[in-house]
């Protein structure tokens, strides 16, 4: 049970500080578009519910694998399997939301990329 109040508290707040820049990102990558506040925050939105989901059942499949590695590794594995799933997951959403824009993968991509950083 502890841990699963560890992996709560992680991922709400992680989320609040992770949504927050992705609002940001993809207000200024889509400047342009006269709505883009509002789709900003469809984005933040969708990704604050999907990643929550996501996160947590990130947290609890690394909790419940076994692996014979050092600890080291295991956070090193653990962190690039969350950021592909994080990026991918902001991509599409990013992209579905500003779909008729006709640089919105290059500028969903844009949002992705420098999530990583």
């Amino acid at each position: 049970m502890e841990g699963q109040k560890r992996h709560i508290a992680k991922t709400v707040t992680w989320r609040l500080i992770a949504t927050g820049s992705t609002f940001v990102l993809t207000i200024l990558f889509f400047k342009e578009d006269p709505n883009a506040a509002e789709k900003a925050g469809w984005v933040a939105l969708f990704e604050t519910t999907i990643k929550m989901a996501l996160y947590y059942y990130h947290e609890r499949l690394w909790f419940s694998v076994k692996l014979k590695i050092r600890s080291a590794i295991r956070h090193l594995m653990k962190t690039i399997t969350w950021r592909v799933n994080a990026s991918i997951t902001t991509f599409t959403i990013a992209f579905i939301v500003f779909r008729e824009d006709p640089s919105a993968i290059q500028k969903a991509s844009g949002i992705a990329w420098l999530k990583v950083l």
